[in-house]
């Protein structure tokens, strides 16, 4: 066992990261299961608009990502390294720049919520009725990235719970006032798709209460406000910058990689959507650890650069490449056994429900290729400063290949969702092999200023 995963020591680290961030997915799952069967009771339109208007704050919260990765790539080894003062740095530093983030993307939502919803579809109906939930939703975008920030810096220092404990209060305070102002209970008028961009404001808002309070009483690195004015020095700022804009890229490659085949479905038919979202449930259940294994895999190659161990941190590569095989599997396997509970909850059309079940097979494919790519390229090479690389091959899988494949399968031949599902996923299987190409070469590992 040892040779083929690595030691108990080596598990137990991978795990201690790995374990509460898929808890806090199986929080969001559950909670953003409810909330889509919610919004689905409404009927097919409602349901359309919510996933449609989530597309623009997915593109937030992915511009926030790529300057918190960048932060954690840094952080995971000054922290290896033993200099917690410049993992206070970083922090500083990230949350300053998200708030020109949060700025800017509240403009935005806040002033042309129609515009931003009609380059996803043409059907005026969503249009109408998403741009409203856009708006309010808005009012999220001024504060929403404080959270993730932290939470994803702070596993640099091996805080590890905090993700699970803010996500678990927040997603069911979204339940619960979601239960409040999409149906009218309590007092409160039915709000229908309006309720439930309300609900998700308060929950927020609650989710940042959470943070401020951790921050304030808690003893790893002593971080406070007079903290916010701390500056990375030169070679940390240019080792940042390095990091941080391939990392926004590549997240925001990503997004618009979803937001171009959501453009492309959403022309579609309405069907194919709201199947779609139904879809996405399942393929988030499967892939609940996935994110969290690749996650560790970035803190603890960090660590190991950090301490300038590099024969460990090629030994920690290959475990990890072993383990996200078998996390692929159990994702695919996992999806075809979920699909016909999970669909069972949602009242929608027949035409819907045939449609998601052509798309359940694509995803199956799909989730075992995502679990492959995300710990090679967003966890080992990525942990291992080669943010840059890993962008170009985002960049060039998603618009030399994605687009144009998905476009031509899905509007042009029209051919049946299943193979519109998976030719939008192309990428995986891309940067699947060129994953295990770039970390078979011996030249991947770079270390940073961080002495």
């Amino acid at each position: 066992m040892n040779k083929i995963f690595g030691s108990g020591e080596f598990l137990k680290k991978l795990f201690v990261i790995a374990i509460p961030i898929g808890l806090q997915s199986v929080v969001n799952i559950f909670v953003n299961l409810i909330d889509t069967v919610m919004v689905g009771r409404l009927g097919d339109i409602a349901l359309s608009s919510v996933n449609i208007s989530g597309q623009f704050p997915y593109l937030y919260m992915t511009v926030a990502m790529g300057l918190s990765n960048a932060g954690l790539i840094i952080a995971a080894q000054a922290w290896g390294n033993e200099r917690p003062d410049k993992v206070k740095d970083v922090i500083a530093h990230c949350l300053r720049l998200c708030m020109i983030v949060n700025i800017v993307f509240f403009l935005l939502a806040f002033i042309l919520p129609k515009q931003i919803i009609s380059i996803y579809t043409d059907n005026d109906s969503i249009i109408e009725s998403a741009s409203v939930y856009l708006r309010i939703l808005s009012v999220c975008f001024l504060f929403q990235s404080f959270p993730q920030a932290l939470v994803t810096l702070l596993r640099s220092v091996g805080v590890n719970r905090l993700g699970f404990t803010t996500s678990l209060f927040a997603c069911f305070a979204n339940v619960f006032f979601n239960w409040v102002f999409i149906f009218g209970n309590l007092g409160a008028p039915a709000l229908g798709v309006t309720g439930a961009a309300v609900g998700t404001v308060l929950a927020r808002v609650a989710e940042l209460i959470v943070i401020i309070v951790f921050m304030i009483r808690q003893k790893y690195i002593a971080f406070s406000l007079r903290d916010l004015a701390r500056r990375l020095d030169p070679s940390m700022q240019a080792d940042f910058t390095k990091l941080a804009v391939p990392s926004v890229l590549s997240e925001v490659t990503g997004n618009l990689n979803v937001s171009a085949a959501a453009m492309i479905t959403g022309r579609v038919s309405e069907y194919y959507i709201a199947a779609n979202t139904i879809v996405h449930n399942i393929w988030t259940v499967s892939s609940l650890f996935m994110f969290g294994i690749a996650t560790g895999a970035n803190v603890m190659i960090g660590h190991e650069i950090g301490a300038s161990n590099m024969e460990r941190t090629r030994e920690y590569a290959k475990y990890m490449i072993r383990i996200s095989v078998v996390i692929g599997i159990i994702g695919a396997v996992l999806t075809q056994l979920i699909a016909p509970v999970i669909t069972s909850f949602f009242n929608v059309s027949p035409q819907t429900l045939e449609t998601a079940e052509h798309l359940k097979y694509a995803a199956s494919v799909a989730v075992f290729f995502l679990a492959m790519q995300i710990v090679l390229t967003k966890g080992i090479l990525r942990g291992g400063g080669q943010a840059a690389a890993v962008t170009r091959v985002d960049l060039l899988s998603c618009w030399l290949v994605n687009i144009p494949v998905g476009f031509v399968v899905a509007l042009v031949l029209r051919l049946d969702p299943f193979w519109i599902y998976l030719s939008l996923r192309l990428d995986y299987i891309i940067k699947t092999v060129w994953g295990l190409w770039r970390i078979n070469r011996t030249d991947w590992i770079l270390r940073l200023n961080v002495d």
